[in-house]
């Protein structure tokens, strides 16, 4: 089984890199590339970089370049659920975009035209995830995960994304491009994000604070996900 996780920054990867075995480095397109064996399972990380740009590049670099089975997308989220902490896991059922406007053609906000409107996990991939997160006791959370260029530090914006739509755990600014590639190139993904900050107007404080305990933790998931689905 080829698997491939992408994540953004240095901090979302770096445990990652430090279990690949046999690990091989090379970059194209200005992003990173690591591959060796995890669990028995080849497996590719990818740093992308930030934003939604980036993200669809590296995604569609790597479906191209190693055709991976399935993608992971690991990393931190700033909270929009009130009942959700510092360090909370949350996994995808879906992820919409909360920076598209298009809605003077009749499409729902977010949605990209001629697009869905959301684009939804592998089931039987977030199923395992959340298998694995209660073998190994990891507390964690599913649901709406919410995309964009922004970094959630204004109240008013959240305000205006919690009225918007449903639900919504946690938002972030790769998820949204990572699953749209993955849903045009027809390729099983799941997100799987630790919170970093609760969105809102002291979020810088803590997405400073807590990022790096935030990416371990997203992590440790993806790490208890690859072992199960290749025992």
């Amino acid at each position: 089984m080829k698997i491939a996780v992408i994540g953004a920054m240095d901090e979302e990867v770096e445990l990652l890199k430090s279990k690949l075995e046999n690990r091989r480095e090379e970059e194209s397109g200005g992003t990173r590339f690591f591959s060796g064996k995890m669990y028995g399972a080849d497996v590719v990380l990818i740093q992308s970089g930030i934003g939604k740009v980036n993200a669809a590049a590296a995604t569609t670099l790597v479906l191209e370049k190693y055709k991976p089975d399935l993608v992971i997308n690991t990393g931190s989220a700033g909270g929009l659920n009130p009942a959700l902490n510092v360090g909370d896991l949350v996994v995808s059922n879906e992820v919409r975009y909360n920076d598209v406007d298009a809605t003077v053609f009749g499409y729902e906000y977010g949605q990209v035209p001629r697009m869905p409107a959301g684009y939804y996990a592998d089931k039987k991939l977030m199923e395992e995830t959340l298998k694995a997160a209660s073998a190994e006791r990891i507390p964690v959370r599913d649901g709406l995960i919410l995309s964009g260029d922004s970094f959630m530090s204004s109240d008013s914006r959240i305000a205006f994304l919690k009225e918007t739509f449903e639900e919504p755990q946690c938002a972030e600014m790769e998820a949204g491009a990572i699953a749209h590639v993955c849903y045009r190139f027809d390729v099983p993904f799941v997100i799987i994000r630790a919170l970093s900050d609760v969105a809102g107007n002291d979020a810088k404080q803590s997405y400073e604070e807590f990022l790096v305990q935030a990416s371990e933790n997203s992590a440790a998931l993806v790490t208890a996900l690859i072992e199960q689905k290749m025992k």
